[in-house]
């Protein structure tokens, strides 16, 4: 029996002004050859498939289409779980019709533990598949009173009699985040404790969007795409072997779908550092720059824009930093007792701590405007 652990989709989501829909239906493309070449027979999607509770209409129809995919195209079970991204009710409203396509969905906690527990067996290998959505505390303390960690215990607990995998939507062990997650804990709970998942032989987790592992059988699978630009580490999907009774699994990486480079220069060196920039065939690579100045630059950026067009590359972000800001000083230690032209020059001070002083023509079109403000009628 094979099993493949993905999760942290987030379709939908966009990255400042780019929409990722082509990247995310790669990478379902991707995803479908996988199945079908690995001979998968399970696929376990750990949470958070769309990036809002409410997604548009594109990014349902990229879902839909990639289980109907699934149902023609493979002979795949699906279990799914909703993460803290999801709604719940959502996921839930197609479950009838998509369990006749192999397609199971655990959209909101259940009060009968039993019911989040499914034995599949396939090829002569059984196991038991426990899938916990994510859940809020006073749906799993209805009466608002008890210990969580206890009353998830009910959920867990089984007589083990095959191999058992946890599919589960939240925080766990020691993590490192990779700054595009909103982290939730449950019910003052930050993370849940490793030693509650040993009786599992493999815990396929989501919500930490950095491919991980927590403990021996414990793994974040990560998202698919980056979702920043400092999301730098392989992406990557958990193929799991389950022989003899014994679980086994390996790392499958995921090719990238559409480079993002952040680079981080100065006014010497940023051109060469352009320079070195890989070219690719995929997706227009988007670039984030990250330019040290000494004080602002005229036409820094559109240059920077045109030389990055002409490689076959798009800036999407352009962030000048001025100095160290915590370097900056106070002129006066009691803030109240500057004047508005004074904290506007403190201001500057701060943005632009290797610049002289705020030049005329910049400190004269602030008074003007405090003066437009000032002499403004007040409304009733």
């Amino acid at each position: 029996m094979k099993i493949l652990h993905t999760s942290d989709w987030h379709l939908g989501k966009r990255l400042m002004k780019l929409d990722r829909s082509e990247e995310h239906e790669s990478f379902l493309h991707w995803l479908i050859e996988i199945l079908k070449s690995e001979s998968i027979d399970i696929l376990l999607i750990a949470g958070d498939i769309f990036d809002v509770p409410n997604p548009p209409h594109q990014s349902l129809e990229l879902f839909f289409r990639f289980l109907h995919r699934l149902s023609v195209e493979t002979k795949t079970q699906t279990f799914i779980i909703a993460g803290n991204h999801d709604s719940g009710i959502l996921l839930d409203a197609p479950k009838e019709l998509l369990k006749t396509h192999r397609v199971k969905i655990w959209g909101k906690l259940a009060p009968d533990p039993t019911t989040h527990w499914e034995t599949v067996t396939v090829k002569k290998e059984t196991i038991e598949i426990c899938a916990i959505p994510f859940f809020r505390s006073f749906e799993l303390l209805p009466q608002g009173e008890g210990d969580t960690l206890e009353a998830l215990k009910k959920y867990f607990h089984k007589e083990k009699t095959h191999p058992s995998i946890l599919l589960f939507h939240h925080l766990a062990g020691i993590y490192e985040a990779a700054g595009s997650e909103q982290v939730v804990s449950l019910s003052g709970v930050d993370s849940l404790p490793v030693e509650m998942l040993k009786e599992f032989d493999y815990v396929a987790l989501g919500h930490i969007h950095k491919p991980q592992k927590i403990a021996e059988n414990a793994y974040y699978s990560g998202s698919p795409i980056p979702l920043r630009f400092s999301e730098t580490a392989e992406k990557s999907v958990l193929i799991l072997t389950v022989a003899n009774g014994k679980v086994t699994h390996e790392k499958k990486i995921i090719p990238v779908m559409r480079p993002l480079h952040l680079v981080k220069a100065n006014l010497e060196n940023w051109k060469d550092k352009i320079s070195a920039l890989p070219a690719s065939e995929k997706l227009t690579p988007m670039v984030e720059i990250q330019l040290s100045l000494p004080q602002p630059q005229l036409g820094i950026s559109e240059e920077i824009r045109e030389i990055l067009s002409k490689k076959g590359m798009e800036l999407l972000s352009f962030i000048p930093l001025y100095g160290n800001s915590e370097n900056a000083r106070k002129k006066r230690e009691n803030l109240f007792e500057l004047s508005a032209v004074e904290l506007f020059s403190e201001f500057y001070a701060t943005k632009y701590p290797d610049a002289p002083e705020v030049p005329e023509e910049i400190k004269s079109d602030f008074k003007n405007l405090l003066l437009k403000v000032k002499n403004a009628p007040h409304e009733a």
